[in-house]
């Protein structure tokens, strides 16, 4: 097998931070990686005259290659270096079309600037960011057979999918003095030399691809002292101050998508803070119910938070008033305001959105395609279709009408303010009563759902591992609780609570408040959602049990993340725990992503059944502190560290788990006594 590296960057671009290469500390990561092949290949730039030194200075064969940005994502395109001249003004159109950030080739141009793809190898951005689109890719068929991701797990992933393009993983490191640690992202592949024409034909076939040289996809290099991790479960174990948590720590490090549950960092302390940090987590972590269950409510609050009902009022009295003197002044009125148009009422405004909500469900039930059985065995299509049209038909009509009494509105009113200012009459003032009817049946909608949105009730019970989050609705008690949903004091919110009882009065308080309370959070603040944990009995979940929780959730929520990372988990959990619930969803875990344990408990470190083991030790040799790990499969007789040293595999398991073979074999002994 071959070990390659083919994103290496030598020269700075527009797109990356300044650095100056070295040469020194390229030749130090090939030898240390034990490279067997490598590529330069800089930002939309290909430097003829530094790739020759490079090639010139190494020993290993270098191709010379460029990663293009190409319709925003970007893409890897290497040559087999036989015509440089020709690759060097090739890339240079690519040059002269990215001199800015943020500019990409498209694919047109693409095509056009490298012509006969097949003499190219190309390596898209796949499972890494920015990621060319499917859309991309099916221009490049058949020459894309390869993608490169930014994990291990991603790499795993694309190996069990056959749908899937062979990954590759590549450092995409800047080679520069200050390059530390080494990269440690390299892909083995299975062919006898390093010949541009057998990479090509490897990276065609995914059982030629592998993250490590003998072990294929089940271990992949770590540290650039060649330790490596298995792709799945790995359990730490060693003494104290051995070295475990540095590991760790290193490892975080290294991935810094990697997501680390500390040691202790989970568990309750103070009584009254863990409370505050337990109810803060539950509401936003529970975040998107409460803002499903509040959407209808907000919708109706901003439907009807700039009516003004006073104003409404104000209207309506000088319509009556305004109407009355128009009666009583007879002798004032002229031909001007006897001529009917005068005290002419103008058509009501009428709101087609009920239509139109009816037409647009209509066309879904018609052009949807996950459930098109299932609605054509209750609805003929054919009779959707004219329903469709008759819909539409009927909205054309409507809209029409709607644009005529507009239209006849405005050409009233013009006429009427023309008849107003010839006129010694007095002026009937408008209103559009219609409106005002609404606006009033409109708020006291309002209330009765605002009201209906706070009755005490629990609309949310769910499961979780053992533990049920449960969301209690209902009203507020008091401005405190308000303040805790702002998590700050307002000092006129006292003032608006004093409304809250009557819906529409406290959302015109909400409204004055201003500043941080904001109208597309008022639905906030007329309904309160506590949210509570119960565990399997039914209670209210303890100190300890909240921890417990805690720590499920935690794991749970790392599926997103490259690699996870667990101190110690039975720093306060009982064994049961462990064994039941924690060990079985860091196996389910395990099965996603790699998963790093360090612990001293061998309900964790051996019934969780790992598939690598690595042990720490602070040793003092020749008279200096050497620290070293050991790793190996659990199944080995020994345990061996990067630079060849071996320790006994038993030993280890005996000494870290079960304080040793004396105390294992006095426990026993315990047990068969007890037990006979």
């Amino acid at each position: 097998m071959i070990k390659i590296d083919f994103h290496i960057h030598t020269k700075p671009s527009i797109l990356d931070a300044a650095f100056e290469f070295s040469q020194a500390r390229l030749d130090e990561y090939i030898a240390s990686a034990g490279l067997d092949c490598i590529a330069i290949t800089n930002h939309n730039l290909f430097d003829k005259e530094q790739y020759v030194s490079i090639k010139n200075s190494i020993s290993v064969p270098v191709f010379p290659g460029i990663e293009v940005d190409l319709c925003k994502a970007q893409i890897l395109v290497f040559a087999d270096g036989q015509d440089l001249d020709g690759f060097e003004a090739t890339c240079s159109r690519v040059s002269a079309r990215c001199t800015e950030i943020g500019a990409s080739v498209s694919i047109e141009e693409f095509k056009d600037i490298f012509g006969d793809l097949s003499q190219y190898i190309l390596i898209p951005h796949y499972d890494k960011k920015p990621a060319i689109d499917e859309a991309t890719l099916a221009h490049l068929v058949p020459h894309v057979t390869s993608g490169e991701v930014s994990s291990a797990k991603k790499f795993i992933y694309c190996m069990n999918s056959a749908e899937r393009l062979v990954p590759v993983y590549f450092s995409d490191c800047r080679v520069r003095d200050d390059l530390d640690p080494l990269p440690t992202r390299q892909t083995y592949l299975e062919c006898s030399e390093p010949t541009f024409s057998a990479i090509k034909e490897c990276l065609r076939d995914k059982s030629k691809v592998a993250l490590s040289r003998a072990d294929g996809n089940r271990l992949f290099q770590v540290f650039e002292n060649g330790q490596q991790l298995s792709t799945g479960l790995n359990v730490i174990l060693g003494d104290r101050s051995s070295g475990k948590s540095h590991t760790l720590e290193s490892l975080k490090k290294q991935f810094p998508e990697a997501y680390h549950i500390r040691q202790f960092a989970l568990v309750a302390r103070d009584t009254e803070e863990d409370e505050k940090k337990f109810n803060s987590y539950l509401t936003r972590k529970q975040g998107l119910f409460s803002k499903d269950y509040l959407t209808a409510l907000q919708q109706v609050i901003e439907d009807v938070m700039n009516i003004d009902l006073e104003e409404d009022e104000r209207q309506v009295e000088a319509y009556l008033s305004s109407l009355l003197d128009f009666a009583r002044e007879r002798e004032r009125h002229d031909a001007f305001s006897k001529a009917k148009i005068y005290s002419e009422d103008p058509f009501p405004d009428r709101n087609l959105k009920g239509l139109q909500d009816l037409i647009a469900s209509t066309k879904n039930l018609i052009s949807n395609v996950e459930f098109k059985e299932t609605i054509a065995k209750h609805v003929a299509r054919d009779n959707l279709i004219a329903l469709y049209i008759d819909l539409m038909e009927q909205y054309a009509g409507q809209e029409e009408l709607r644009l005529k009494r507009a239209w006849v509105n405005d050409l009233v009113q013009n006429i009427k303010s023309k008849l107003e200012l010839r006129s010694a009459a007095p002026r009937i003032s408008d209103v559009d009563l219609y409106d005002v009817a609404l606006n009033k049946r409109k708020i006291s909608r309002f209330e009765d759902i605002s009201k209906l949105a706070g009755t005490p009730k629990t609309p949310l019970r769910k499961s979780m591992r053992g533990f049920s989050v449960v969301a209690e609705v209902g009203p507020f008690r008091g401005a405190q609780e308000m303040w805790n949903v702002l998590r700050r004091r307002p000092a006129s919110f006292a003032n608006a609570f004093k409304a809250y009882d009557e819906p529409y009065k406290f959302l015109q308080e909400l409204k004055a408040i201003g500043g941080d309370v904001k109208p597309p959070d008022f639905s906030k603040y007329f309904v309160k959602i506590d949210y509570r944990i119960l565990n399997k009995d039914g209670f209210d979940a303890s100190g300890g049990e909240r921890s417990e929780f805690f720590l499920l959730d935690e794991i749970e929520g790392a599926a997103e993340h490259e690699m996870l990372l667990i101190d110690e988990p039975e720093s306060s959990f009982d064994n049961s725990f462990l064994k039941d619930d924690v060990n079985a969803l860091i196996k389910e875990m395990a099965k996603k992503m790699p998963v790093v344990v360090v612990t001293h408990n061998n309900t964790v470190g051996m019934t969780i059944k790992p598939d690598y083991l690595l042990f720490t030790r602070k040793a003092i040799e020749e008279g200096e502190v050497v620290w070293r790990t050991y790793s190996g499969y659990p199944t080995s007789k020994s345990l061996t560290s990067p630079d060849g040293k071996q320790v006994n595999t038993l030993d280890i398991l005996l000494g870290s788990l079960e304080a040793g073979s004396e105390a294992y074999d006095e426990r026993r002994q315990s047990y068969e006594n007890l037990k006979n």
